[in-house]
């Protein structure tokens, strides 16, 4: 079942929770719980790789913008191409807006725009001033977005639709005109150029036809108006970050999506087919072959390649083959952290546990990207006998994706084994300090 989530987005923003006016630490308490409802009721991306690269891109942009807040930002597995900010310092993008960019400074224009939503507080603005919100009319509204029922679904959609556009809480002409000019001078001085976001509008409104356009120029209008006055604020110029990497990204964002994957298929095996010499068109037959379970075909692809990835690869591509200690060896002098995270399964999957700890402690302050990394580690201390450090971590990987009432518990056995004087159980009952006033929430 597809997944609208640009309609979530707006059901959320159709609830009467004020914005304007509410203090920063109001609106970031509020943004927290509807991230947490977020995060509960749609499929988060779960790939290494795409986590780990796009937090490279969203910390340099982060670093030249002046915000109210720090932004965390969670990419959504949907088809839909589309990106949203909601209040707090919450910004969304699909894996679907990702596979859509030609260019990585496409991507960061599209970031560095929601970004300026974020610097200058668009969304709580547009809200009336009122200080109530209602997780709990939200969390029925996301079941019954979920449930299988198509009229029922329907009926509940096209309400929220309705709700949304009668509180206009589309981007004004003005909000859009800001964001665009915030956002270009972020991502003019992170080194991308300001034309990221006129290059990605313009390419979208193209490929859109006159009649269907991209859930993008729907949630962000005025696009023809917006792709004139950015490209009369700059000139375009060379990129000064290396963006080598970033197509084989796209590739992953394209195949590696559930939704997309089977009308991937052909075309990037034609594409290999046609010019077996291009890394990107391996890279992406391979994981095809990877993905219809043909792990040593994929594997046979990858050390044909030439690529300065290609360990990297070949390592993530091995331990889908389960030649475990072979990967082993091929991702051992590699330091990227996605090849780290592939190194520590391929330890465990050779039964070298205390390796595969070892390795994913280098990694763990990737996990609040990529909860995987807590998950793992939490497991692997468990089967180690080290019960206190394995619910600690499994307590913050339930936490990272919204299950507060799991990570609850963990915390608490966490803390038990501890001791309730140590400096571990202090920390921990901080974190459960702050989790407190978050309504419970069922298991996912």
């Amino acid at each position: 079942m597809k997944f609208k989530f640009p309609v979530l987005i707006l059901l959320l923003l159709s609830f009467p929770f004020t914005l304007f006016g509410l203090t920063l630490e109001e609106e970031r308490k509020y943004g927290k719980e509807v991230f947490l409802e977020i995060a509960r009721s749609v499929p988060v991306n779960n790939d290494p790789y795409i986590s780990v690269y796009v937090k490279t891109i969203k910390d340099r942009l982060e670093s030249n913008a002046t915000l109210a807040f720090p932004i965390t930002l969670t990419i959504i597995d949907s088809q839909t191409a589309d990106a949203f900010a909601t209040i707090g310092g919450y910004v969304f993008i699909t894996m679907g807006l990702i596979g859509m960019c030609d260019k990585e400074e496409e991507l960061a224009g599209v970031l560095a725009h929601e970004f300026a939503h974020v610097s200058k507080r668009h969304i709580a603005k547009r809200v009336e001033k009122e200080k109530y919100i209602n997780i709990a009319s939200i969390a029925s509204l996301l079941a019954a977005i979920l449930i299988p029922d198509p009229k029922a679904k329907g009926a509940i959609l096209t309400m929220g639709m309705g709700s949304a556009q009668a509180l206009s809480l589309k981007y004004s002409r003005e909000d859009e005109d800001e964001a665009d000019r915030v956002g270009s001078v972020i991502a003019d001085k992170t080194g991308y150029g300001g034309l990221g976001t006129a290059d990605f509008l313009r390419k979208l409104r193209a490929g859109g036809g006159d009649t269907v356009l991209p859930q993008y120029l729907l949630t962000h209008p005025y696009h023809e108006e917006r792709i004139i006055k950015l490209e009369s604020m700059w000139q375009r110029k060379r990129i000064d970050i290396d963006t080598a990497f970033f197509p084989y990204l796209v590739a992953r964002a394209k195949i590696l999506h559930k939704d997309a994957r089977g009308s991937s298929e052909d075309i990037w095996i034609n594409k290999y087919i046609k010019d077996k010499t291009d890394p990107v068109n391996i890279y992406g037959a391979s994981l095809m072959y990877a993905a219809k379970g043909d792990a040593d075909k994929s594997v046979d692809m990858i050390i044909e390649m030439k690529s300065p990835y290609k360990n990297m690869f070949l390592g993530e591509m091995l331990v889908d083959a389960h030649r475990f200690k072979e990967a082993a060896v091929v991702l051992k002098d590699e330091t990227y952290p996605a090849s780290r995270f592939y190194l520590a399964k391929a330890y465990e999957g050779a039964g070298d546990r205390d390796m595969a700890i070892d390795v994913l402690g280098q990694i763990l302050r990737y996990g609040n990207v990529y909860p995987e990394v807590y998950y793992r580690y939490g497991m692997l201390l468990g089967r180690k006998g080290q019960e206190a450090r394995g619910h600690e971590y499994l307590g913050r990987f339930y936490l990272e994706t919204g299950r507060l009432d799991i990570a609850r518990t963990h915390f608490e056995k966490a803390i038990s084994r501890y001791g309730i004087n140590s400096r571990e159980a202090a920390d921990l009952l901080k974190i459960l300090d702050g989790m407190k006033g978050e309504p419970p929430r069922p298991n996912k």
